[in-house]
């Protein structure tokens, strides 16, 4: 907390921490919920039958591993690799978004509604992309996409402070609770830097 000139101590710093670290939660949870259902989803339609379908399997278990570990163990490591997670999800959901496209075009021609042969080639892509022709929903694989953003939104500005203070207070390991920088304060430590 800050001290200005000899006046009390801001307490608002402690409530923008609770905030920013309630805001950070509630990021982690939509996340984990969101691969959650995404996977109730997939599993309903029977979603592993090729490889290319396992794909999102395992990106959602690596997003939801991620989100557990950053949740139980805020450290360094742990935020590091969920930032890491979220970075690889985006090029898999990307790809899902191609693989969709891609079926509904190789589907097009089996829909009457439209003389496929006659369509310009941009509006095959058009009408694969929007769902119009074939059967898979094209921007469906963009909920990985999310539960991407929404991990990596959760660890910005996350620090592993809290955790290791936490620890500390709980083991009762003093040096556990401060950071090791050359910058800190060295009147904390009787004035003798460790």
């Amino acid at each position: 907390m800050a001290v200005h000139h000899g006046i009390a101590p801001d307490r608002g710093d402690a409530r923008h921490a609770r905030l920013v670290a309630r805001f950070q939660a509630a990021l982690l949870a939509l996340s984990a919920l969101s691969c959650a259902f995404v996977a109730v989803e997939l599993a309903s339609l029977r979603h592993w039958k090729s490889t290319e379908q396992i794909v999102p399997w395992i990106v959602l278990g690596v997003l939801f591993c991620s989100v557990s570990i950053v949740v139980f163990t805020r450290s360094r490591m742990s935020i590091a690799q969920a930032r890491l997670v979220a970075l690889c999800a985006i090029p898999a959901a990307v790809f899902g978004v191609y693989e969709h496209v891609s079926a509904n075009l190789e589907t097009g021609i089996l829909n009457h509604r439209y003389n496929w042969a006659q369509l310009p080639g941009w509006e095959h892509l058009w009408l694969a992309s929007t769902g119009a022709v074939g059967g898979t929903p094209a921007t469906a694989p963009l909920v990985l996409a999310l539960a991407a953003v929404l991990l990596g939104l959760a660890t910005a500005g996350m620090t592993p402070s809290a955790a290791r203070t936490k620890r500390a207070d709980e083991t009762g390991d003093i040096r556990r609770k401060w950071p090791r920088s050359t910058d800190e304060p060295t009147a904390q430590f009787g004035g003798h830097r460790r």
